[in-house]
């Protein structure tokens, strides 16, 4: 079946310099949705033929990383992300490439070389790379082992990888085993609402209320309260169709939740839902 699609495609698209956009993304779906990763590989291995700058041969490479991060071959992959983030220092490829080393070092467990990359990248001119950055050096600080007693951090960062791997039941097999082995940890509102994100892929919204409920009751004064009433809000206004129940949602971000990073979104949202012409 993948040889068939490799021969379609490439009847469809060439296999020229301009369609190396198209077979990155190709490669990606033969991974990530098709679990076919050996095809991908000859897909990028030959695009890298083609590529005629190193902006390119680049891009073809951090998908390759993802592909041997897929694969489970983690320092193969650091070794093309390391290439291409001392090749683009500068460059948002060389930041997208370093946030790459940071997370792959976090799925091998090896906190302390993640968080190191994290701390440089927390400065990235890239907004959304220093909002992941952000976001992963927070999980890994708020949650590190203290005197080797076991936090949970390790098992979390397995779910992430399987997460990362599109095998999001395994992700939500072990983020389970968190929530029961840590509970009343710092970890157990991450794994909490990680799996309620888990659960929003799989459709099953319920599972996934209950959750950011949890999260919720679990500490309303945590960094994640804002953000479960978010997706609360918004499994209500686009899965359920339940528009009373996604207006109670936005209104608590916009009267409780200030600085919130949903709060433009939220206010815009509860507009349209109440009616208001917002032109």
């Amino acid at each position: 079946e993948t040889d068939k699609l490799f021969e379609e495609a490439f009847s469809i698209y060439g296999k020229g310099k301009q369609t190396i956009s198209f077979q990155i993304e190709y490669a990606d779906y033969l991974t990530f949705k098709k679990n076919n990763p050996e095809s991908a590989k000859i897909i990028l291995e030959n695009a890298i033929d083609f590529a005629t700058s190193k902006f390119e041969k680049a891009r073809i490479k951090l998908k390759l990383g993802d592909i041997l991060v897929f694969t489970g071959q983690y320092n193969k992959a650091l070794i093309y992300f390391s290439q291409i983030q001392t090749q683009l220092k500068n460059d948002e490829l060389g930041q997208e490439a370093r946030f790459k080393v940071a997370q792959t070092s976090y799925f091998k467990g090896d906190f302390t070389w993640a968080k190191a990359q994290l701390k440089v990248l927390k400065g990235s001119t890239t907004q959304l790379i220093a909002n992941d950055a952000v976001e992963l050096f927070l999980i890994i600080t708020d949650n590190e082992p203290v005197d080797s007693i076991p936090s949970g951090l390790t098992e979390f960062a397995q779910a992430d990888l399987l997460a990362f791997q599109n095998k999001n039941q395994k992700a939500i097999e072990v983020l389970s085993n968190v929530i029961t082995q840590f509970k009343g940890q710092p970890i157990e509102d991450e794994a909490l609402f990680k799996q309620a994100k888990l659960f929003i892929k799989k459709e099953e919204f319920e599972n996934a209320i209950t959750n950011f409920e949890k999260v919720i009751a679990l500490n309303p004064e945590g960094i994640l309260i804002d953000d479960a009433y978010y997706e609360l809000a918004e499994i209500y206004a686009n899965k359920l169709n339940n528009q009373e129940k996604a207006s109670t949602y936005y209104q608590k971000i916009i009267f409780d939740f200030g600085s919130s990073i949903y709060l433009v979104d939220a206010r815009k949202k509860y507009r349209k839902l109440r009616g208001d012409d917002i032109n």
